[in-house]
This record gives C-alpha cells, sequence and structure tokens, in this order.
C-alpha cells in the first residue's frame, strides 16, 4: 500500500467515513507492513483494537428467560379464569338433593350431645394427648423442610 493511500485511508477513518473492508486494510497495514515514520504514530492506536478484539471475551448468546416467566404467568392466569368460572357454574347443591335443603331449611339445629365423646378415664386421656403431641411434632419438624424445598422450586423457577 502507497503512503498517498494510507493517508487517504486514515484521513477518511478520523473522518469516520471509511467502510469495513477499508479499516480492515489499515489494521493490515499498521500490523503487518513496513511503515513511514510519518504512520509510526497511529501504529499503538491501531495495536490496540487488535490486541482488544483478541482480548474480548468471546460473545455469547444470552437465551432470554422472560419469555418462560410469561408463559407462567399467563398460564397462572388462565387457572385462576378457568377455576372462577368453575365455582360459578356450579349448580345450586339445594335442589339437587333435598335431604340437604331439608337440613338446610330446618328452623331448630339438631344439637349433638358431645359428652358421649368425652373421655373419663384419666390413662385414655393420657395416651390420645401423647398421640396428638407426637402427630403435632412430627409436623412441627416436617414443615422446614417442605418450606426448603417449596424455595428451591420457587427459586429455579425464577432463574
Amino acid at each position: 500500500m502507497t503512503t498517498e493511500q494510507v493517508n487517504e485511508l486514515l484521513e477518511r477513518y478520523f473522518a469516520g467515513e471509511t467502510s469495513l473492508a477499508e479499516e480492515k486494510q489499515l489494521r493490515t497495514y499498521f500490523l503487518t507492513e513496513e511503515l513511514s515514520t510519518e504512520h509510526e504514530q497511529y501504529l499503538p492506536l491501531f495495536a490496540y483494537w487488535d490486541l482488544a478484539a483478541q482480548a474480548a471475551p468471546s460473545t455469547k448468546v444470552v437465551r432470554r428467560r422472560l419469555s418462560l416467566r410469561w408463559l407462567s404467568a399467563a398460564a397462572a392466569v388462565m387457572l385462576l379464569l378457568v377455576a372462577n368460572s368453575w365455582f360459578k357454574v356450579q349448580p345450586d347443591l339445594s335442589g339437587d338433593f333435598p335431604m340437604f335443603a331439608e337440613a338446610v331449611e330446618a328452623k331448630e339445629p339438631k344439637t349433638v350431645d358431645w359428652s358421649k365423646y368425652e373421655v373419663t378415664d384419666k390413662e385414655e386421656a393420657i395416651r390420645i394427648l401423647h398421640a396428638v403431641l407426637k402427630t403435632t411434632s412430627a409436623e412441627l419438624n416436617r414443615v422446614p423442610a417442605v418450606a426448603i424445598k417449596n424455595m428451591n422450586q420457587v427459586r429455579s423457577a425464577l432463574k
């Protein structure tokens, strides 16, 4: 490449009027050919761009998960709409079940005799209390594991 051609390309380069092919010619000239003394001042500029291009990480295609979030939100809204319409369309149960309608329309509520369910034996009461406390303790011990599992599911859904 002649000195005049390089000078013309440099003027156009600094004016922002060069094409990519012309800029490639300039980089090739400054990195491979022997430079004239007037062009040595531009060598660090073109060497920098070449080093920056080599050091830049490869562009990775970033996959957007926004569409998955929108899809899950849309599915949740649809589920709520279907559930809402399902509850509105439910038939009136009082007309389908006459026995149920009679119990609902009864003026006097039926009383329950709770005395027959009352525990009178001390050992029986202790046994029932022990079973209830054991069940409660087991459920309370299970809660943190279930909560952690649910939080992990939420985190994975939000990623």
